[in-house]
């Protein structure tokens, strides 16, 4: 009896042993719960892009398992200190939504910006070779653009066809176009202070149409804002403003502009072509919104689109730095970059990505663009250093508000830009 008892003591020990052991194997082979993320941006003001990137994280953990939940702030000035201050850290972002070429390269140079070459690599075949160089740094690639968007002027469809206007094919068709609506008492063009940043885009309108080359060397250094091209440019801006062809630049972009247009109080608005969004997000119908790119002034200068890239990077010191990469790889696919394209009928950056959802006014900017052999060129919030362009916005600021300030305008923007290039070449 006794021996029966320790058999079956026995017994139960081993049983025991081998269910404690299957327990142990089965935990260990349970995956670890993927990271949720987190992606820090500007955009939660207005407009608010919250929910668009909330829906691209819900598609990435749908898709790959792994998401990611949006940090936003409401201004831009503010999420710059905000960033800046947690990358070198180990709270820095996993991913962050951020600007291309130079605006980028004081990060890259920092070594605070993951290195996506390999992603790029793997993604070769569906991106344009210029959209790459727009993040490449020492034959190294960062970061993702998650749309392009083209600057030109949207138009107020009903007031053209109300005061028997089309689209200007020339300077001076450009110009008739102003003379028409202001006689009829309509503001022609939308123009502001506000929030600092729009008031670069006048500039790179005005100098860029004059002289690409001009405004490239200008960007990158080699030439100086005190150059006769660039004063002439200026002229010429000048001139519009002394007609009376802008909106007074106390007037917001986004909180005013929507409704002027709308109510044909003003015509034009010269912006990225993301701003439809904004328009129609305003109840402008779609109906009443067309784009055209401006004439140059001189005409042998030829057909300049200029080009907005906006990207996601990755943070060197990101707390989860590989599932960040798994996020920015399923992002680069046509089916990742359509999420957030779709939401803001931006075109994908992905030259494999589907485009038929774009409404109409967009894929005729695309036809116009392919068709039309157009130059492309960097925004200037881009295409300089972000030192002489943060200075820069407050000079054109200055030159809008009174442009018979020209000369102690172009001598302050010609010292900031030359002092920065004096330690910086």
């Amino acid at each position: 009896m006794r021996k029966v008892i320790i058999l079956c003591l026995l017994g139960l020990f081993i049983v025991s042993g081998l269910l404690f052991a299957a327990g142990a194997k089965e935990g260990a082979a349970k995956p670890a719960a993927a990271p949720e993320l987190v992606l820090m941006h500007d955009k939660g003001g207005n407009p608010n892009y919250q929910p668009f990137y909330e829906e691209v994280g819900k598609a990435a953990k749908a898709a790959i398992g792994v998401g990611f939940t949006p940090t936003p702030y409401p201004t831009t000035d503010a999420y710059i200190a905000a960033v800046r201050a947690a990358l070198p850290t180990n709270k820095a972002p996993d991913l962050y939504t951020w600007w291309s070429t130079y605006r980028m390269k004081d990060l890259i140079d920092q070594g605070l910006v993951a290195d996506l070459t390999d992603l790029w690599d793997k993604h070769k075949s569906e991106y344009s070779q210029g959209i790459r160089d727009a993040f490449t740094f020492n034959g190294k690639v960062y970061g993702l653009p998650y749309s392009i968007e083209y600057w030109g002027i949207w138009y107020n469809v009903d007031v053209f066809k109300k005061y028997n206007l089309s689209v200007p094919k020339t300077w001076d068709e450009f110009l008739k176009i102003n003379a028409t609506l202001k006689q009829n008492g309509v503001t022609p063009m939308f123009q502001t202070v506000q929030q600092r940043w729009p008031t670069f885009i006048l500039f790179e309108e005005m100098v860029a149409r004059q002289n690409p080359d001009l405004y490239v060397d200008l960007c990158e250094g080699r030439a100086k804002y005190t150059d006769p091209g660039v004063r002439k440019a200026f002229a010429v801006w000048a001139d519009l403003i002394e007609k009376g062809y802008f909106t007074d630049p106390s007037t917001d972009l986004f909180a005013d502009a929507p409704r002027l247009f709308n109510s044909g109080e003003v015509a034009m608005i010269p912006v990225g072509s993301w701003y439809f969004t904004v328009l129609t997000s305003a109840s402008v119908p779609e109906s009443k919104v067309g784009f055209f790119v401006m004439p140059p002034p001189v005409a042998s200068v030829g057909n300049v689109a200029i080009m907005e890239a906006a990207p996601v990077l990755v943070a060197k010191n990101a707390p989860n730095l590989d599932a960040a990469k798994k996020v920015i790889d399923w992002w680069m696919t046509p089916e990742g970059n359509l999420v957030m394209a779709k939401q803001l009928n931006q075109f994908p950056p992905n030259m494999k990505a589907d485009t038929s959802f774009l409404p109409k006014v967009k894929t005729d900017i695309a036809v116009m663009l392919q068709t039309g052999k157009y130059r492309i060129l960097n925004r200037y919030w881009e295409a300089t250093p972000t030192a002489i362009c943060e200075a820069a916005v407050d000079k054109f600021a200055e030159f809008i508000l009174n442009p018979k300030s020209v000369d102690k305008v172009l001598a302050d923007l010609d010292k900031i830009a030359s002092d920065y290039w004096a330690k910086n070449k």
